[in-house]
């Protein structure tokens, strides 16, 4: 049984913070609300400096004989305007109803869910720390099923927010902490699950190449596919120049051969669509969220050079 999280002084003060900066973010106009995220990220970047070392250092393993330094440092620095932007884009979601949903965000690729739904078994969409990946919850309010797999802050108060402000769209919302058979039981009904899965997954992760390092990812999606059928289709968000938000669904991962152990199917899955986030941040990279220590974990008997970042 997931344990009982009390509610402190502390929390209380940060959901007060959190609601005041809410009610002022959505009395901007939207265009507003983008730049001023955008200005907070860059000054993240510029003055707070936090964790820029990690951010550069990702940027140069990956970029560092094709970019200069200069370059780098752009890339670097709109990454964290885009996290600005995306948070603030959050926070004004009170202001977005189905009759405006059009206005911020639209789907290219539904074709794969509408497939997916077509075949009976639900499907598991993808999605990593790329663009505005919030956005997502506005799956539901253009007529898809939607189910979403969501963590859980340490401040129960903020949580609550959080999630009425992912569920205000129509989705329903299954905690990553509590019993996953709300995942299985969505599938089984013929939803889509929405979930992230870009992120250091820890001893406990299956080990796949990203951006040409071996990284630790959760292999979540891949077992819900494989264990029910529904197809696994990795997905992005792509913002464009006049602020829409633009939902980009791909094909689905193709189902490694039956005769494979199931570890190995698993880690194919997992490669899959790991190789699909690659193809949209080698595009993109100013959209991804680098802050994050991708690299953190790495495999037993790893070579020095992939040693654990410090």
């Amino acid at each position: 049984m997931p344990k009982k999280r009390k509610t402190t002084l502390s929390h209380r003060l940060e959901y007060a913070a959190g609601r005041a900066a809410q009610a002022l973010i959505c009395a901007m106009p939207l265009s507003w609300a983008r730049e001023t995220g955008a200005a907070l990220g860059g000054f993240a970047f510029d003055v707070l400096r936090i964790r820029r070392d990690v951010v550069m250092g990702h940027l140069e393993r990956i970029f560092g004989d094709r970019r200069t330094r200069d370059e780098l440092v752009a890339i670097a620095r709109e990454s964290y305007c885009n996290f600005g932007r995306m948070t603030f884009e959050y926070m004004w979601f009170p202001r977005v109803h189905p009759e405006n949903v059009s206005a911020t965000m639209r789907v290219s690729g539904g074709e794969h869910i509408d497939a997916a739904i077509e075949a009976g078994k639900g499907a598991v969409l993808v999605a990593g720390h790329f663009g505005n990946w919030e956005t997502l919850a506005m799956l539901a309010s253009v007529g898809y099923p939607m189910t979403f797999l969501v963590g859980e802050q340490h401040n129960i108060l903020v949580d609550g927010m959080m999630n009425r402000l992912r569920s205000r769209f129509g989705g329903e919302l299954v905690p990553v902490t509590g019993n996953l058979m709300g995942v299985l039981r969505a599938l089984r009904a013929n939803r889509v699950v929405g979930l992230l899965s870009d992120q250091d997954a820890g001893r406990d992760g299956v080990f796949v190449e990203f951006l040409g390092r071996t990284a630790s990812t959760p292999y979540g999606p891949a077992r819900f596919s494989e264990r029910t059928g529904a197809a696994l289709l990795p997905c992005a968000v792509l913002r464009h120049e006049d602020g829409v938000n633009e939902i980009i669904v791909c094909p689905p991962v193709p189902p490694p051969p039956e005769d494979l152990p199931q570890e190995e199917r698993v880690r194919e899955l997992t490669q899959g669509y790991t190789t699909a986030f690659e193809g949209f941040i080698l595009e993109h990279p100013e959209h991804y969220f680098w802050m994050h220590r991708r690299w953190k974990t790495r495999p037993q008997g790893a070579a020095p050079e992939e040693r654990p970042e410090d």
